[in-house]
């Protein structure tokens, strides 16, 4: 599908499949075969480009042409932008964007987001008179999106470092600790591709930055450094608390393992004075009425015997 958007007083307007021409903007999600070959055949677009585009495991990159410059970036699917739910899988997939001559043309899999979207969450609205301004309000979408994904994982962070303290939630703490560091480590190698394209926005040609355009790509940049050194400390963060969840496990372990240790030596005590008074030999209590209950009272007393002495040592 493709969606075409033009530039009327700043902001951007939907307009006819047919008036191609007269875009500012050309969305193509998941386009089709024939759509891709119109792109392809209009504004000279390299197939292999619009493929990969396409692929959800695409790196962020730059790439220029004669006829157009490509950036491709790193974003997030519309559902997983929140970053409340520790437990969901993070998966970001590419959106390429084709600068060429007065034009933008995005390819993307999915509609992660759409032209009203685009500008309802930005407290100035740029105006939208260039394809300078509509690209640097794209990096500023993903960016965002990017942003409100990690934002809230501090809070999940402090959460999971205070129940780890409590035995009966270790459970759940590691599943929650697990995901967590498996989402990052996506979060943060999409960040550092996109801060890899971003700093190589200076040798795109088709892109012609004013001096307030040039201050705002070098904010954007800034923003996704940023976001990159959070998402650097919270995986070490995150690392130390799966280190901390382990010690956890082994101490619980260890402790259980005690436990038994010490029950296993009480209990063997009468095993061995009863096989003791078991053997067919003379012994002295033989022949006696009480025998049994000489034996159950030697037994008795080496096991309080052996138990007080645990508790003194506060082995028990």
């Amino acid at each position: 599908m493709i969606r075409l958007c033009r530039a009327e007083g700043g902001e951007l307007c939907s307009i006819e499949s047919g008036k191609m021409k007269d875009a500012l903007w050309i969305d193509a999600v998941a386009p089709s075969p024939e759509e891709v070959e119109g792109l392809h055949k209009e504004f000279d677009i390299d197939l292999q480009d619009v493929a990969d585009c396409l692929d959800p495991n695409e790196r962020s990159r730059i790439e220029i042409e004669e006829s157009y410059d490509l950036v491709v970036l790193r974003t997030l699917l519309p559902e997983e932008r929140n970053g409340d739910d520790a437990s969901a899988r993070v998966h970001t997939i590419p959106i390429g964007i084709f600068i060429s001559k007065g034009k933008v043309i995005t390819v993307r899999l999915v509609s992660s987001f759409s032209d009203q979207e685009l500008l309802s969450e930005l407290k100035r609205r740029p105006k939208m008179d260039s394809k300078e301004d509509l690209f640097l309000v794209l990096v500023r979408k993903v960016s965002r999106d990017l942003d409100r994904r990690i934002r809230p994982l501090e809070r999940t962070i402090a959460k999971i470092q205070e129940d780890i303290l409590h035995p009966s939630q270790a459970e759940a703490v590691g599943q929650q600790a697990f995901a967590l560091s498996n989402s990052l480590i996506v979060l943060n190698t999409a960040l550092l591709a996109n801060l890899n394209a971003m700093s190589m926005l200076s040798k795109v040609k088709h892109l012609k930055l004013n001096k307030d355009q040039m201050d705002v790509a070098e904010d954007l940049e800034n923003d996704i450094a940023q976001l990159y050194e959070m998402t650097t400390i919270y995986r070490e963060i995150t690392a130390n608390i799966l280190d901390a969840y382990e010690s956890t496990l082994a101490n619980n372990l260890q402790v259980v393992m005690k436990t038994l240790t010490t029950i296993s030596l009480i209990l063997i005590l009468p095993v061995m004075i009863t096989a003791m008074f078991s053997m067919n030999v003379d012994l002295p209590i033989a022949g006696n009425p009480y025998a049994f209950w000489i034996i159950v009272a030697i037994s008795a007393i080496a096991v309080a015997a052996l138990w007080v002495m645990f508790r003194l040592k506060r082995i028990l």
